[in-house]
């Protein structure tokens, strides 16, 4: 009896597990969609402005410049408001299809009633008239665009509450099969190793839940790749550190890593927020400064807790050109080895998360084959021995120039070995860690 108890609670708390790893993919999928839908809605909003710009250059000189490229700003606003439309249609927010079409008549209001009257004759009877009119739809325009963000904010707010409510109900319901089962077992038994084996099984599956955002790394060509992670939370494997590679086209990839503020579950949440924005951004921005300034804006927008920030590397990787374009914001943990020479990559902006006005820079290298790329978090400079003396970014580095031959995932078990060593198996804080080795050469297909 206590064997089928056993089989039934491991099989609730993986199903609890699976579960709860499904609704972390489909919130993340809603938020990368808000994200995309707030870039389309961007843009309209951008065509907008430059047919109210064409317009008014227009009547203010008359000169055909400023005419031509209406039809094309016009053509703009369509295309991306039918975009916007589209992105928005999966969220199911009520009254957006309403403003949406508002948006529309309105556009064609103006248009009709103001923009083509003026466009045919800036010296009209009645152009006074039509330009106030005109201000009353652009008004409107931006109070049905104030309307739509708070909309999707509302939304973002929703689904996040939702996650959050959802990874504790399921928690919760593991936590309860935890303690019917030792009730169960001190019954029959009695026996504390029984009880302490089935802490250790549910320990797994939180540890399972942490790492849910590090498994789905795709390949690069041309680039070798080797991962690691380590809890200083021996109960709850679930912290702020993260790392990801994502294949943006057959060329190009994605890199990154990053260590965001606190601790347990709404730290998840946050790193699944961290992960899958950048990934949406990145499919928009080639530049991995633009994508730090516009995420540090999204996130001082979205996460409500001012004392929570993120420290981080965006690169975008070119393995087989052997190029790699990155920005860093506040991440001192990234280093180049090339033969047995290792030196730190420059960090080129502040920590995000403490004001949108903050901007990055951009460092490009050309690397050779053979060269060796580590990002790691903070974990890993501060490390500490028995007399608390930390590691510090040369003797990271000394770490890695040590690690020579073999693949990079054996340079990152080595990596972690001294670690562990170094503090004697006692970690201060998380650690993640992303080596990826230059080839060169594009890898077979698969």
């Amino acid at each position: 009896m206590l064997g089928l108890l056993l089989v039934a609670i491991v099989a609730v708390a993986i199903a609890i597990s699976i579960r709860i790893y499904r609704q972390l993919d489909s919130a993340a999928a809603i938020q990368e969609t808000l994200v995309a839908a707030q870039q389309d809605l961007d843009a309209v909003i951008a065509a907008q402005v430059n047919l109210q710009t064409t317009l008014r250059g227009y009547v203010a000189t008359g000169e055909a410049e400023f005419r031509n490229p209406y039809e094309t700003f016009s053509n703009e606003f369509s295309g991306n408001l039918a975009d916007f439309e589209r992105v928005t249609r999966s969220l199911d927010i009520d009254r957006l299809g309403t403003t949406i079409k508002e948006m529309r008549d309105l556009h064609a209001e103006w248009d009709n009633q103001v923009a083509r009257p003026l466009l045919h004759d800036r010296r009209i009877g009645d152009a006074p008239t039509r330009e106030v009119l005109g201000k009353v739809y652009v008004d409107q325009l931006r109070s049905d665009t104030a309307d739509i963000r708070l909309l999707l904010e509302e939304r973002l707010s929703y689904s996040q509450l939702e996650l959050k409510h959802r990874i504790d109900e399921g928690l919760s319901g593991g936590i309860a099969s935890i303690v019917v089962f030792g009730f169960v077992s001190i019954v029959f038994v009695a026996s504390r190793v029984l009880m302490q084996d089935v802490i250790d099984r549910e320990r797994s599956i939180v540890e399972t839940l942490g790492g849910a955002f590090r498994t789905d790394l795709d390949h690069l060509p041309g680039a070798r790749i080797g991962t690691a992670y380590l809890s200083a939370d021996r109960d709850a494997a679930i912290g702020g550190d993260l790392y990801d590679v994502r294949r943006l086209d057959p060329g190009r990839g994605l890199v990154l890593i990053a260590d965001v503020s606190g601790k347990g579950i709404e730290a998840a949440v946050n790193t699944a927020f961290v992960k899958y924005t950048i990934r949406a951004l990145a499919r928009r921005l080639a530049d991995p400064a633009a994508i730090l300034e516009e995420f540090n804006r999204m996130f001082l927008e979205t996460v409500a807790d001012p004392n929570l920030f993120v420290v981080g590397f965006v690169g975008m990787l070119d393995a087989q050109g052997r190029t790699l374009t990155y920005a860093s914001a506040g991440h001192s943990g990234a280093y180049l080895r090339r033969s047995a020479v290792v030196r730190p990559l420059e960090i080129t902006g502040p920590i995000i998360g403490l004001d949108p006005s903050f901007s990055y820079d951009c460092r490009t290298l050309d690397l050779e084959r053979g060269d060796l790329i580590m990002l790691a978090t903070d974990g890993l400079s501060e490390a500490r021995d028995h007399r608390g003396v930390l590691l510090g970014d040369s003797g990271a580095m000394s770490l890695l120039a040590a690690s020579t031959g073999g693949e990079p995932q054996v340079c990152a078990d080595r990596i972690v070995a001294a670690v562990r060593a170094r503090g004697g198996g006692v970690l201060h804080d998380d650690l993640a860690l992303l080596i990826i080795s230059i080839d060169g050469e594009a890898a077979a297909a698969r």
